[in-house]
């Protein structure tokens, strides 16, 4: 059993309760189904492409998958 809590991490980083990025992060890291460099480069160019024009939501969300992929246990 692994656990996150992805639910401040998301408070945290994105100042919303949007636990989905935290959580994907922690099954990523769980199951090992990427390296770790290779998920966070496809994710930020997955929310650079999605939020071209809010750095800021890119920035939240990449803070929020490296410390959910810390704190997974």
């Amino acid at each position: 059993v692994y656990t996150v809590d992805a639910r401040s991490i998301a408070m945290e980083c994105l100042g919303k309760n949007f636990p989905n990025t935290p959580m994907l992060s922690a099954i990523v890291k769980v199951t090992g189904a990427l390296e770790e460099n290779t998920f966070f480069e496809e994710m930020e160019g997955s929310f650079k492409h999605k939020f071209a024009k809010k750095p800021e939501v890119v920035d939240g969300n990449m803070k929020a998958l490296k410390k959910a992929f810390e704190e997974v246990k």
